[in-house]
């Protein structure tokens, strides 16, 4: 089979950017340049989720008149009239000055909208210019040819849950291609392994997970429209990193999340029930008033910042986006830097002549795009956020003068600390509905794709820590028995907490078959 020109996995923002990119400047230079996108969603869209809060500027130089040649979806991006930042007690409510907001933090003039509505539009856009979208379709692994990127391998389809072919078996095809642009977001399957191999992140890389809901609410409400509010403190404990956001979308909606860093050292932390005490404060109970809940799901972002950027490019494949890390904790935004990552890889492979070896330019492009820049002045924000939110909170402010580079620890490794939160909740919400309410699907035949690498070592961690695997997932995928672990592949969103977040390291998360997880359609 001939090699594809350009292979990205994952049409996501970045993914997506990428591809537009290479195919206007294909279609410019009359080149019949291939460019095939592969994502595992049935569909684009149904595997992002986010704020989501973005700088338009991104869209502007992707899509030169895009407002005036699609005024529909430009109407649904709310622009921001109303930020503010609130600490919370578990009681009451303390508005934070605007001067001692970082500046990053400020949200005025940027645009709220549904990323997943924004990755189908663009996929839209990419199948205007000529991009080829194969949606349905699972990479299991790369194919390396010594240090240098070939393709990848897709995932085996038909096979039972004990692994064995059925009558309808498809073995994973090798897809071929000059340059390979990963975008399959954070710690995905194969930039993981790609990490694993290549490395260049002096720090390791960090996460939050996201628990998300978006809620219909009754005409006049008051939370009102064109709105962002953030808050730090409740529910999150002062050495838990995060806190929550409130988005109003359109005049019937409302996004709201709740971020939790991944490092907490609770083992009986359940972040889904941490989003249920959120949305009893006072504050934010009178927003959701009357208010019902019509989507939720969950994901991991990479936070580690700057010093956890893995070397961006090897011969024959680059990164981008969330896969690449390119999340900036103090913005707390990411969406226009992935779409200005897509774009800048774009112009590598384009310029060199889809030359794997002339990808080094993509760092380059990064860095005159701004966002390396930015990147860096929140090269320690993370960071300081380590010693707790009541030093971390005044530290973030001058974050960008410590002249030394600050370290962090694994997420999984503070876990082992072994400490108790002891919530009593009684969530309106429990993590059944939380996982029915994001659509999620998977064939209920099919093997597993939550692999436990060793029983004897569940056991222990029983023994020691009560198993924190049953609590922390927020679709309630494991579930302790008398004889181990019970896995209900099923109800997982692929947020991949599981994976990062395990002790001692004994879950892998692999691809399912493609057209399987979570269908989100305003997330």
């Amino acid at each position: 089979m001939k090699p594809i020109d350009v292979l990205i996995i994952g049409a996501g923002p970045a993914g997506l950017a990428t591809a537009i990119r290479l195919k206007q400047k294909f279609n410019k230079a009359k080149s019949t340049a291939s460019v095939v996108v592969i994502e595992k969603a049935a569909k684009p869209g149904y595997h992002n989720l986010s704020g989501a809060v973005i700088e338009t500027a991104c869209l502007d130089e992707l899509l030169p008149g895009w407002r005036a040649a699609d005024p529909a979806f430009a109407a649904e991006l709310m622009p921001v009239k109303r930020d503010e930042m609130y600490f919370l007690t578990a009681k009451a409510a303390f508005q934070i000055p605007e001067l001692l907001v970082p500046g990053g933090m400020h949200h005025k003039n940027d645009s709220l909208i549904s990323v997943s509505r924004l990755v189908d539009w663009l996929a839209k856009a990419a199948r205007k210019e000529g991009v080829e979208i194969q949606s349905g379709f699972s990479a299991a692994s790369l194919i390396w040819d010594k240090d240098a990127v070939k393709g990848v391998r897709l995932v085996d389809c038909g096979l039972d849950a004990r692994r064995q072919p059925k009558p309808n078996f498809l073995k994973g095809e090798d897809v071929l291609a000059k340059v390979t642009v990963l975008a399959d977001g954070p710690r995905g399957v194969l930039s993981r392994e790609y990490v694993a191999r290549v490395k260049g992140n002096i720090n390791p890389q960090v996460y939050s997970i996201g628990i998300k809901q978006v809620f219909k609410v009754p005409v006049g409400h008051d939370f009102g429209t064109n709105r962002v509010l953030h808050t730090l403190g409740f529910p999150n404990r002062p050495d838990v990193f995060g806190g929550s956001f409130f988005y109003s979308m359109g005049t019937e909606y409302i996004a709201a999340g709740l971020i939790l860093g991944l490092d907490w050292k609770y083992t009986d932390l359940n972040p889904q029930q941490e989003f249920e005490l959120l949305k009893t404060h006072p504050l934010i109970a009178r927003f959701l008033k009357d208010a019902v809940p019509v989507a939720a799901g969950a994901r991991t972002i990479p936070e580690g910042g700057f010093y956890s950027i893995p070397k961006l490019w090897t011969e024959g494949a680059l990164l981008v986006g969330d896969a690449a890390g390119l999340v900036n904790m103090e913005k707390i935004k990411g969406i226009h830097y992935a779409i200005f990552s897509g774009m800048a890889a774009a112009d590598a492979i384009v310029d060199g002549s889809i030359s794997a070896t002339a990808l080094g330019a993509y760092k380059d492009n990064l860095e005159a795009r701004g966002v390396l820049k930015d990147m860096r002045h929140a090269r320690n924000f993370r960071q300081v956020f380590q010693w707790g939110v009541f030093m971390g909170a005044p530290l973030s402010q001058i974050q960008s003068l410590i002249p030394v580079r600050l370290g962090l620890h694994q997420d999984h490794s503070q876990t082992l600390k072994g400490a108790a939160l002891k919530r009593d909740i009684k969530p309106a919400i429990d993590r059944a509905t939380f996982a029915a309410l994001s659509g999620t699907t998977h064939r209920e035949d099919e093997p597993s794709h939550l692999i436990i690498n060793d029983t004897s070592v569940c056991q222990r961690c029983r023994q020691e820590l009560s198993s924190p695997c049953a609590v922390f997932c927020p679709t309630e995928v494991y579930r302790w028995k008398e004889d181990g672990v019970n896995i209900s592949a099923s109800n997982c969103v692929h947020c991949g907490t599981c994976a990062i977040k395990c002790p001692f390291q004994n879950i892998t998360w692999t691809p399912p078959e493609g057209g399987q997880g979570p269908r989100y359609k305003n997330m």
